[in-house]
């Protein structure tokens, strides 16, 4: 699908990232997910929606917030708890459904929740995050009346969810501090955005609630990490919600359960938007650097791994009292 990105009318100096930080932390998820795939084959862990392609908008998002920032998930989520700081041991232990997970093993990859880093929750229904995101932004403007944002990622089908509409609207009317984040992979499970989506882009949509909306390249980590630190500091000062949508692909199923009835075709074009060797090449890494770094990665992920797999799961006790 070809992509134009929408201009920034924001002005003011850009803040300076560290891109080799930031690839290695893409790295990191996606070393983490293709082994969590490979422990879906072999029934160890459920049916994860797994999130290899779209890794820069999580951690480019992440990058550009304050630590005090409250982040909102969705059902693909595993990315945007590594990029906002959970630890990586009990986050797998979670996945694993083990006893020292941070939700002691109860609630799986859909309904993750870690306070310590302001990782609220996520949620498995469709849309269902935005609504609930606005009222946490309505409860740090009007009760905890700091200056804290609150960051709702969804993809582009959420938009067509009545909660969406609802949370948006709340948003727009009572002016809270929310940046919406659309992941647009142009693909709901297997459907169409011909049978979901009314306008060619979900920024669009945003101007029905008055709300300021621009269209990113979501594959390149710089510009989500520029765009969200421009986007934030708006909803920050003005106390306004901003919608950004990140263009981007799913190099992975819908989900471990549900095959892929996209073409070998349509898949070699999506991987050439890979943001791993994009931002390489960008950085200038050789292909030993490459390597290395992705070896340092697989290490942190093998020995969280192997710990996470023979961990004890949930006594009986603490699951009924859940």
């Amino acid at each position: 699908m070809p992509f134009v990105a929408s201009p920034d009318r924001q002005s003011g100096a850009e803040p300076a990232f560290d891109l080799a930080a930031l690839y290695d932390q893409i790295v990191l998820i996606r070393v983490l997910e293709e082994e969590l795939q490979r422990l879906c084959d072999l029934g160890e862990a459920g049916d994860l929606h797994l999130n290899r392609g779209q890794e820069a908008i999580a951690v480019g998002t992440c990058a550009a917030l304050r630590p005090t920032d409250y982040v909102v998930g969705h059902h693909r989520t595993i990315a945007h708890a590594v990029a906002k700081g959970v630890p990586l041991y009990p986050l797998v232990a979670e996945l694993l459904g083990k006893a020292d997970g941070i939700c002691g093993g109860m609630s799986g990859e859909m309904h993750l929740s870690w306070p310590a880093v302001r990782f609220l929750f996520s949620f498995q229904l469709v849309g269902t995050g935005v609504s609930v995101a606005a009222g946490v932004a309505w409860a740090v403007k009007y009760v905890r009346k700091t200056d804290d944002i609150v960051v709702v990622f969804h993809g582009d089908a959420a938009t067509s969810n009545a909660q969406w509409h609802e949370g948006v609207n709340l948003a727009a009317v009572r002016r809270v501090p929310l940046l919406i984040v659309c992941e647009n992979n142009h693909v709901a499970g297997n459907i169409r955005p011909e049978f979901y989506l009314p306008t060619r882009t979900v920024a669009e949509r945003a101007a029905g609630y008055g709300i300021e909306a621009r269209t990113i390249d979501g594959m390149h980590v710089e510009e989500v990490a520029r765009a969200v630190a421009a986007a934030s500091e708006v909803v920050r000062r003005e106390s306004r919600p901003f919608l950004l949508e990140c263009d981007v692909e799913r190099f992975s199923w819908h989900k471990q359960g549900q095959r892929d009835l996209r073409t070998p075709e349509e898949m070699a074009e999506v991987y050439k938007r890979d943001p791993v060797p994009y931002l390489a090449g960008l950085l200038g890494f050789s292909p030993s650097e490459e390597a290395r770094r992705r070896e340092a990665a697989t290490a942190v992920v093998g020995a969280v791994v192997a710990r996470a797999r023979v961990a004890a799961p949930p006594t009986a006790p603490r699951a009924e009292s859940r």
